[in-house]
Formats: structure tokens, sequence, C-alpha cells
């Protein structure tokens, strides 16, 4: 079991990353099941049916929050999905910091996984390291969250 981050954005970070699969499933869900209309009362009077713009406005449209099974509720899941991507494509370069990134969120303990990845200098990956290359990516997806505007400093 891992220990609980103090700090409330990483913990934000790291729930996302660990449901992110479900997140996607719930953002594609609501945009092939979300109607957009144009004008008009809710009883229909001088309504204005042009589907053409209700399906630019639905796709327009931010996803403020969905709910994914097991029951969370995601606030903001797209700009989310956007700071995951980013933290990838940031770790694609290094070979370790993308295997441990893909290693901690599939739930794999810090343990096995500095057993069984080598640095380059052909050892063992050493606790202290683990630790500091998962503090450089939790601190780059905050930065990115930050960017974004899903979180805020003040």
């Amino acid at each position: 079991m891992q220990r609980r981050r103090r700090d409330r954005n990483v913990r934000a970070f790291e729930y996302v990353m660990r449901n992110e699969r479900k997140i996607r499933e719930a953002v594609k869900e609501v945009r092939l099941c979300k109607k957009g209309y144009t004008g008009g009362a809710p009883t229909g009077h001088a309504h204005i049916a042009d589907p053409t713009a209700g399906e630019a406005i639905r796709r327009a449209e931010e996803i403020s929050f969905v709910e994914i099974e097991g029951g969370g509720r995601v606030e903001w899941p797209e700009r989310w999905l956007r700071v995951i991507d980013a933290v990838r494509a940031w770790c694609e370069p290094i070979p370790i910091r993308r295997e441990i990134l893909r290693r901690r969120y599939l739930g794999e303990s810090w343990v096995k996984t500095c057993a069984e990845i080598k640095t380059a200098e052909g050892r063992h990956l050493s606790e202290s390291k683990y630790h500091r290359i998962v503090m450089g990516i939790c601190n780059y997806a905050v930065k990115c969250a930050i960017q974004v505007r899903i979180i805020k400093i003040f």
C-alpha cells in the first residue's frame, strides 16, 4: 500500500492517472450522447432546429465533469486528459522515466519496479532515484494542470 501524499494537487493527478481509461470512456460517452440545441423556449415555441449549428456547439463546449465507474466525479476531464498526454510526452524521451510512469499507475509497487528496472550503469534502480523521478513527474504534472487552469496557486 502506498502512502498518501500530503499535496492535494498531486493526489488529484494520481487519481486521474489511475482512472485514465475510465475517464476517457466517460468523456467519449458524454460526447456521443450529448444533444445540442439552438434557440427556442422549452415549450418548443419558436424553436429553430439547425442540426449543423447544434453539432458545432456540442463539439465546442467543454465538458465540465464526468461521473466515472466506481462512484468518482472528475471536474474538467478533458483538461485532465490533456495534462496526462503532456506528461506522457514529457516522459517519452527518457526510458526509465517512461517505464516508471507506466508501472506506477498500473499499480505496481516501487519495490518490484526498482528490482526490475536497470539503470544505464547496469545496476538496479535505487529507492531514492525512483522517488526522485516520481516527484519530478508529479511536479511537471502539477505545472501542466496550472497551465490549463485546473489547479490554482492562490
